[in-house]
């Protein structure tokens, strides 16, 4: 057996007065710690208020409610700091999520703007995002919104070649406003019966099929198709989407019906999404 005795002297009589404060300390610590840590910013972007349905140079947001990026342009050529310009709503959580990701698929910035307090507002945000690139290199700058479950939502990206110096410097494309025109079903309704109809136009970005999906609240996928795309030969032009999904369902049930497309470069991930919510009954 193993006995430990306490001895009483002046330094344990100092400890005593010692012990609080360095719990304080490290208690202080720990938050600073907590706050450094932490990826949602009250953001140092600039960001105004618009009204609603609102307007920026002829534009605003669309019926579908995706972000809007206005500048830079698609195939813009730029050096750092990559000066951004968005329109938006935030997502349902009250944050926005802004990515620039490298040609090897490294996160090159990322950031959490928490904007609740601009909840069902739309937004124009100006953020500069400063990057740092050993070569002239490919990149996909996106926008992503999540719903309250932190469940993506809404994608927008464009694609960018980040410079080392100055010299060849593009703006890229003009915005492209709205990419997504949805006819059916409409967001909020009740769709009854045993297929679920979608009918959209899309521009989209590349031609990697359109995946549609009707998901659960779980959001584990009740049903999907694949759609094939091809760019038109004017490039004003919409693709029409029309897809029949048939469903099964005892009871009133919740679902988000989405659709996304997937890059088609080496860069991976979804390029594109938008997405509702509707009630499927019997």
């Amino acid at each position: 057996m193993i006995k430990i005795r306490f001895f009483k002297s002046n330094a344990n009589r100092a400890g005593r007065y010692y012990r609080p404060v360095l719990l304080i300390l490290m208690l202080l610590g720990l938050a600073v710690y907590s706050l450094e840590c932490t990826s949602i910013v009250q953001a140092d972007s600039s960001v105004h208020m618009t009204a609603t349905p609102s307007s920026v140079s002829g534009i605003s947001i669309p019926e579908s409610g995706e972000p809007v990026i206005l500048q830079p342009g698609n195939h813009a050529r730029l050096v750092s700091p990559l000066k951004l310009k968005l329109l938006t709503h935030p997502g349902e959580d009250g944050l926005v999520r802004l990515e620039l990701i490298g040609h090897d698929n490294r996160l090159i910035f990322r950031k959490l703007l928490d904007y609740k307090e601009y909840s069902n507002k739309t937004l124009l945000i100006e953020q500069e995002i400063p990057f740092e690139v050993r070569n002239d290199e490919p990149a996909r700058l996106q926008v992503v919104l999540e719903d309250s479950k932190g469940k993506t939502i809404f994608v927008s990206s464009i694609e960018l070649t980040l410079l080392v110096v100055k010299g060849s410097e593009t703006n890229g494309d003009a915005p492209v406003n709205p990419r997504f025109i949805i006819e059916q079903p409409v967001s909020g309704s009740t769709v009854p019966g045993t297929d679920l109809f979608v009918k959209a136009k899309i521009k989209p970005i590349n031609e990697t099929p359109v995946v549609v999906e009707v998901l659960a609240k779980d959001w584990n996928t009740l049903a999907s198709k694949l759609v094939s795309v091809k760019f038109p030969a004017d490039q004003t032009a919409y693709i029409p989407i029309q897809v029949k999904l048939p469903y099964k369902t005892g009871t009133d049930t919740p679902v988000t019906i989405r659709i996304r497309q997937e890059s088609s470069t080496l860069i991976t991930g979804t390029v594109l999404m938008w997405s509702e919510k509707v009630t499927l009954t019997k």
